[in-house]
C-alpha cells in the first residue's frame, strides 16, 4: 500500500511540474515591438505628460485626438466671439491644486474652459481652428493660452 501511495505521489508532483514548465512556455514574453510603439508615442509628445502643446514633430496638438495638420486655421471676429462669451455662463471651482477651473456652459453644454480666475472680458483670440465640432477659439490673457470656447 505504502508503495502505491508513493507512486501517486510521484505522479503527483511529476503533474505539478510538467504542469508548470507547459504554462510558463505558453506564456508569451516581453513583445519589443508594442514596447517600441509606446515609447515612440510618448517621444511623440502624444502620451502621458506630453509637456505642452506641440507634438514631437513640432505640429501643436489640439486635444482632440487629431493633430492640427487634419485642421483648418480660420480667422474669427473678436466681436462675435466676445458675443458669444457673453452669453455662456460659467461654472468656477477650484481642483485639488488649488486652481481655479472655469467651465464654460452654453445652452446646457459644456463647450469650453478657461484655467485661472480671469475675466471673460480680457481675454484675446490667440487662434482658431475649424474642426468636426465647430470653430474652437483660444483663449489667451498678456500671449498666453488661458483656455477655450467651442463655437458651434
Amino acid at each position: 500500500m505504502k508503495k502505491l501511495l508513493a507512486g501517486f505521489m510521484a505522479l503527483a508532483v511529476f503533474g505539478l511540474i510538467f504542469g508548470a514548465v507547459a504554462a510558463y512556455q505558453g506564456t508569451p514574453g516581453p513583445n519589443p515591438e508594442v514596447e517600441r510603439s509606446a515609447a515612440m508615442t510618448y517621444a511623440r509628445g502624444m502620451g502621458h505628460g506630453n509637456g505642452g502643446m506641440m507634438a514631437g514633430d513640432g505640429t501643436p496638438y489640439m486635444g482632440l485626438g487629431v493633430k492640427s495638420a487634419n485642421l483648418t486655421g480660420v480667422d474669427v471676429d473678436p466681436v462675435e466671439v466676445a458675443d458669444y462669451l457673453a452669453q455662456v455662463t460659467v461654472e468656477e471651482f477650484t481642483n485639488n491644486r488649488g486652481i481655479t477651473v472655469q467651465k464654460l456652459v452654453y445652452e446646457g453644454d459644456h463647450i469650453g474652459k478657461v484655467v485661472g480666475d480671469y475675466d471673460l472680458t480680457q481675454l484675446s483670440i490667440y487662434a482658431a481652428y475649424e474642426t468636426p465640432n465647430g470653430v474652437k477659439v483660444f483663449l489667451a490673457y498678456d500671449g498666453n493660452i488661458v483656455g477655450f470656447v467651442l463655437m458651434k
